[in-house]
């Protein structure tokens, strides 16, 4: 009788514990829009679309503003060393994405990419803190990159699931 109540305990406990370490809140489940991104403090014109679902995420966003270039090349030889540097520059420093699965403990949103625009960051584990208004339109992250810099996100959602 002691041995069965025990076993019950322990599963009733590993099983709060569980439900703890991976919630789910529904409210995150969907489209969202970015409407605001600030690195070190200062506001960036940037746009972005992020996806999420009950077990996966979907992040890309970019500079609004980005250097064009025209499919009018076979190759990259055939563009100018100018063309070439705002490429680089369009994909380097002015877009990034990450698809993977996700969890959250409390406040805060852990990434687990299992693909990235930018070859490396995949291995990268971002977290970052998050306030979900009552509503669950209105979504705002916050936290440091990889390189050390502070970033807020803020999202608006664009359609449930």
């Amino acid at each position: 009788m002691k041995f069965g109540w025990v076993i019950s305990t322990i599963l009733a406990v590993l099983m709060l514990a569980n439900g703890a370490y991976g919630q789910k809140d529904e409210r995150l489940y969907g489209v969202w829009k970015l409407t605001d991104y600030a690195r070190e403090g200062q506001v960036m014109d940037w746009t972005g679309i992020m996806i999420i679902t009950s077990e996966y995420f979907s992040r890309n966003y970019m500079a609004k503003e980005r250097p064009v270039i025209q499919d009018r090349y076979e190759s990259p030889a055939d563009l100018s060393d100018q063309e070439k540097t705002d490429m680089v520059e369009a994909l380097h420093q002015k877009f990034a994405g990450a698809s993977g699965t996700y969890r959250f403990e409390n406040d805060t949103l852990f990434f687990n990419p299992i693909v990235s625009a930018t070859p490396g960051h995949a291995e990268r584990h971002p977290r970052r803190q998050f306030e979900l208004n009552q509503e669950g339109t209105r979504l705002s992250l916050k936290g440091t990159m990889s390189r050390g810099h502070g970033v807020r996100e803020v999202w608006e959602k664009v359609q449930d699931f």
